[in-house]
């Protein structure tokens, strides 16, 4: 991991780091995607049937079959503890796949993290 990322993750906004998450989901980068998620969430990750499992694998899917990428649409809700932020779903194209997905992230001890993610 880079210091870069180490930074947005430690003092990012609650955008930067839902930008890094599927940034990290497209790249097909699962430390750095896990690294974006709650504590309560990373042990769980690969653990078949889990919900950090099925985000990752519907994640991929999208990334790996149609090319799909996501682009910062707007912050919908929040407070300095919770934030609801939009992004665009883009084909390959760039053309929009769909309405846009929302994404939640908490404010947890180490940093912004997503508390539900969208694909």
């Amino acid at each position: 991991m880079t210091k870069d990322v180490r930074k947005v993750l430690e003092a990012g906004s609650a955008r930067e780091v839902a930008e890094l998450h599927y940034r990290a989901v497209v790249e097909g980068d699962l430390d750095l995607w896990k690294a974006t998620l709650k504590a309560d969430y990373r042990p769980m990750v690969g653990r078949r049937g889990s919900t950090p499992d099925f985000w990752w694998r519907t994640g991929r899917r999208y990334a790996t079959e149609y090319g799909v990428t996501y682009r910062f649409l707007r912050v919908d809700q929040g407070d300095e503890r919770w934030q609801k932020i939009f992004f665009e779903r883009l084909n390959a194209d760039g053309t929009p796949r769909g309405m846009p997905v929302p994404i939640h992230l908490v404010r947890e001890e180490d940093g912004w993290r997503v508390e539900t993610a969208t694909y």
